[in-house]
């Protein structure tokens, strides 16, 4: 009953309302499918892959506590 007191009132209401769940249920893509800069490049057939990276840097949790002695 309470929505039908706030459409007859204030219609606009609706509109807003009805934006914020359009936007619950959108989402973004952050450049994942932008041409020539994901992995894929459907316009050139190529396919880009990179090794995963193996950490050629010291990783300081791997290396043993330094000992006092």
């Amino acid at each position: 009953m309470f929505n039908f007191f706030e459409e007859l009132f204030a219609p606009g209401r609706k509109h807003t309302s009805d934006e914020q769940k359009r936007l619950e249920l959108s989402r973004v893509d952050l450049g994942i499918g932008d041409p020539h800069r994901g992995p894929i490049d459907l316009a050139s057939g190529k396919v880009t892959v990179r090794p995963p990276d193996t950490g050629t840097e010291s990783d300081p949790d791997s290396e043993e506590p330094y000992a006092a002695g």
